[in-house]
């Protein structure tokens, strides 16, 4: 049974894509069929796993397609990428998606009406969502089963973070009433600092008892930020890395909640 997992967090910077990539490569190390879906025009996803910007066929095509009721063939944006795991890409042409949807009848459902297409090929669909809570991200919150939301611990986060869980419990009980929280997990943190610490402690004490907060938090490690250029994993790049490690042990516990 395939399940559907949006990253998302309207705050940029808080590494979306750098999860996206790492989680998905580590359940792919795992034995699990894993596409990545890049629903943020700006790219950074396909481009964070090598492929070019200028792409004809991608997740705008597929959506279109949806919209204007045409027989089409599902696997047509897919791109394989060496580490074994797929990616449907998309790049700046996605940003009038987000406009074209409000005259769309059932606008919110169209990219979970697509990935319902492709759920038989998979075990797991990763969604990267746009730092924004516009059409698109409310698109992949409507077809996501869980919705992971990276935070980094800095002292605006849980500001952020209230805006979201509004958002997510609005389309909860409006378009998607299986949508739950997969989990808060903490990104770049330097937990050397105190700063960071109080942060942590706080997220955890207003939100912790109602929603899972991974115990594995990502380090901000030189070796991860130098990943988005290489077009690789961690795991490809440096798999003997703090920065591999914390994934996989992240890969671990969404394995274990499955």
């Amino acid at each position: 049974m395939c399940k559907v997992i949006a990253i998302a967090n309207q705050k940029g910077g808080v590494a979306k894509t750098t999860t996206t990539i790492n989680l998905g490569a580590g359940l792919t190390k795992n034995g699990k069929k894993v596409v990545l879906v890049d629903a943020d025009p700006q790219g950074h996803l396909t481009m964070g796993l090598g492929f070019p910007k200028n792409l004809k066929v991608t997740l705008k095509s597929m959506m279109e397609n949806i919209i204007m009721g045409l027989e089409f063939d599902p696997k047509e944006a897919v791109l394989h990428h060496e580490e074994g795991m797929d990616l449907i890409p998309s790049n700046k042409l996605l940003a009038g998606m987000d406009m074209s949807l409000f005259t769309v009848e059932d606008r919110e459902k169209v990219l979970k009406e697509y990935l319902e297409l492709l759920k038989d090929e998979y075990d797991y669909i990763l969604i990267d969502c746009m730092p924004s809570l516009g059409m698109l991200t409310i698109n992949a919150l409507s077809a996501a089963d869980s919705v992971l939301i990276p935070v980094q611990p800095q002292y605006y986060a849980a500001d952020g973070l209230m805006e979201l869980l509004k958002v997510v419990k609005g389309i909860h009980q409006r378009f998607n009433p299986e949508l739950q929280i997969e989990g808060i997990l903490f990104t770049m943190d330097n937990c050397r600092y105190n700063n960071a610490k109080r942060n942590k402690q706080a997220i955890k004490t207003t939100y912790g008892n109602d929603i899972k907060i991974f115990e594995q938090t990502i380090p901000r490690t030189e070796s991860l930020a130098e990943t988005a250029s290489e077009g690789v994993s961690i795991f490809a790049y440096d798999g003997k890395s703090k920065g591999a490690d914390s994934y996989r042990e992240l890969v671990q516990e969404v394995l274990k909640h499955a």
